[in-house]
């Protein structure tokens, strides 16, 4: 690393040398273009690079395709392509077109015999923060509605929490393609957050994305026989739920004595069948967001620059 010296020139503009290894090395010479844009910590330099946004899968195996198909739409490709050797049987392209329902913006672009080409058309916007709140909070939405069912249990509201939960994961896939194109063309999506909070966004995304996938998984276990028994352990869960994603957003440590206590009473006071070891689980995950605000709020940058 070196430290180079800003100079003013005519016009007020302001001019830095480049290093000549690195403009050797991206292969660039007098008349190069380069792409310069302001990021939360300084200024980014780099040739226009096109993005790769393109991918194809053969298809073998439909589960693995599927699985393919959604971690390449949350990993910020734009066009993905399933290709086969043979024709594609109806009942196969009818599962992947259903993919359409599980994401934003994907659509399926063109058909042939024997392959299915999907592109995606979802506009992604800069404030991770605001975004992130109003998954949290359709998840608090959720966990009352749940304790609801619990005060008062019937299969309608149950399928009904199901199918929200369901839609619910839409949202966090289309959250996590956020995140990918955020990291990947920060020219295009610019959060404007300390670099290693945009790790730790990831982080706590893949941890509410487990705690949904097991609340999930306890309102299909729960019993109506064991709705009563089983309802203060969820109004604790509920509770260290919202005071760990609270501390995530405000970096406010003082809650974590409560989760913490909260998390060592669900172990213990949790019923010992299924949908209580699912509370348990979610605890787990109340915990872990708990630490991802910790390490949120430890920072070795103060980027407040002077004039700003």
């Amino acid at each position: 690393m070196s430290v180079r010296r800003l100079q003013k020139i005519k016009g007020g503009s302001y001019i830095i040398s480049l290093p000549s290894d690195w403009v050797r090395k991206m292969g660039l010479d007098v008349k190069a273009g380069l792409k310069v844009y302001e990021v939360y910590d300084g200024l980014k330099i780099r040739p226009p690079i096109k993005p790769n946004a393109e991918k194809a899968i053969e298809l073998t195996d439909l589960d693995t395709t599927k699985y393919l198909i959604i971690t390449y739409y949350m990993q910020g490709l734009d066009k993905i392509v399933v290709k086969s050797k043979s024709v594609i049987p109806l009942d196969v392209k009818k599962e992947l077109r259903e993919l359409q329902l599980q994401c934003y913006g994907l659509e399926v672009e063109s058909e042939t015999f024997d392959s299915i080409s999907f592109k995606v058309n979802v506009a992604l916007n800069n404030n991770i923060t605001d975004s992130m709140k109003q998954f949290i909070s359709k998840i608090g939405t959720l966990l009352n509605d749940t304790e609801l069912l619990l005060e008062n249990f019937n299969e309608e509201m149950r399928d009904d929490l199901l199918a929200r939960i369901s839609i619910l994961n839409k949202d966090y896939r289309v959250l996590i393609r956020m995140i990918a194109v955020g990291v990947q063309r920060d020219d295009d999506i610019n959060f404007n957050i300390y670099p290693k909070d945009l790790i730790l966004f990831a982080v706590v995304m893949r941890d509410l994305g487990r705690f949904v996938t097991h609340l999930m998984l306890f309102l299909k276990e729960v019993k109506i026989e064991q709705s009563r028994a089983i309802i203060s352990s969820f109004k604790l869960l509920r509770e260290i739920f919202m005071l760990a994603v609270e501390m995530f957003i405000s970096e406010d440590l003082s809650s974590m004595p409560r989760i913490r206590e909260g998390f060592r009473l669900l172990e213990r006071d949790a019923p010992k069948n299924e949908a209580g070891k699912e509370l348990v689980r979610m605890g787990s995950y109340c915990v872990a967001i708990m630490d991802d605000a910790v390490n949120k709020s430890v920072r070795l940058y103060d980027f407040n620059f002077k004039g700003s």
